[in-house]
């Protein structure tokens, strides 16, 4: 269909199978969040928490859009999803997921914008709406669910992507799993 048929059946999905997302699935996804470039801040980062995707350990990766790779930013957690899920407030969504999105901004980077740091700030959450929208677009194309979460603790989320909270603000995750 078309993508204002996309947008018009977009829906949160909280419940997931237990079925793994591929490694293609996942390559995809990011894909089409990051786009050719960005359109309004490079100050965006992309991180994943890994559930139960085929042939990765669960931990937490750095997105290379450049690249189009996966970056490991944390050694391989047998309680991931234990430790995610207390992250989001105890929410089940994301300890369920296949995989978890994470997005932050680097605080350099949107400070270092050409019209300024309070611009630069809104550009970054612009952007990260953006990325988000795409995610969703992309996972409901797949046949995949999405479920944006904005409520979680911001160190403990930092700490499990093994992100420096002085140098980037974790400011969204968004679950994606086979829906359940």
């Amino acid at each position: 269909g078309s993508p204002l048929e996309g947008i018009a059946r977009r829906r949160s999905i909280r419940r997931f199978a237990a079925t793994p997302l591929s490694q293609s699935q996942l390559a995809t996804l990011l894909r089409a969040m990051t786009g050719e470039a960005p359109q309004l801040s490079p100050a965006l980062r992309v991180d994943v928490l890994t559930h139960a995707v085929q042939a990765l350990a669960p931990a937490a990766w750095r997105y290379d859009a450049r690249g189009q790779r996966l970056l490991p930013r944390t050694t391989a957690q047998a309680d991931l999803r234990q430790q995610s899920r207390a992250a989001a407030l105890g929410q089940d969504v994301i300890g369920d997921a296949a995989a978890v999105f994470v997005l932050s901004i680097d605080r350099a980077a949107f400070a270092a914008d050409a019209l300024g740091p309070a611009r630069g700030y809104r550009h970054a959450f612009i952007e990260a709406g953006l990325l988000g929208e795409r995610l969703y677009l992309q996972g409901g194309a797949l046949g995949l669910g999405v479920c944006a979460v904005g409520a979680f603790y911001d160190d403990e989320v930092s700490q499990l992507l093994g992100v420096d909270p002085a140098l980037e603000w974790v400011v969204h995750l968004a679950a994606v799993g086979v829906p359940g």
